[in-house]
């Protein structure tokens, strides 16, 4: 049988319209990630859940987060002229270890926003994300994730 992180990855590979609760499951059978194994530049994609987070960040051309120290986070990197520059709409983020679908795991929350992106480890290039809070309504959680 596949492992998490397998499945995780063949549903990234699928590229196709995926079921949020599937998402979530696989979520939070992966394993914790350390704070310090954020830091860096991050290319993002997302889950096509029918979310309509995803046509926002389409709309904005975003490309990844940026993790600099953990306390000076820009969430949000977009494309503009061919170079990654902060979006700067969504202010900027913190990490913190926090307890999401009962395990100890990684957390950036935003400065100005209500929203926590929490994280999980799928390997060394490629982290599971899940972005949750107030901010969002009642559209749920938003399943993305981080390349290196």
């Amino acid at each position: 049988m596949s492992s998490p992180q397998e499945k995780y990855l063949a549903a990234i590979e699928a590229n196709r319209r995926v079921n949020p609760d599937t998402i979530e499951d696989l979520f939070r059978q992966l394993p914790s990630v350390k704070p310090d194994q954020l830091l860096g530049e991050w290319n993002g994609g997302y889950f096509d859940t029918g979310h309509p987070v995803a046509a926002q960040l389409e709309e904005i051309k975003w490309v990844g987060k940026s993790f600099k120290t953990l306390e000076d986070v820009d969430p949000v990197i977009v494309e503009r002229d061919g170079k990654r520059v902060s979006w700067g709409q969504w202010g900027f983020a913190s990490v913190r270890e926090m307890v999401y679908g009962g395990a100890v795991s990684t957390t950036m929350i935003y400065d100005d926003r209500p929203i926590l992106d929490h994280f999980r480890y799928v390997n060394d290039g490629l982290l599971a994300g899940v972005m949750e809070g107030k901010a969002l309504g009642h559209d749920g959680p938003f399943y993305f994730y981080l390349k290196r």
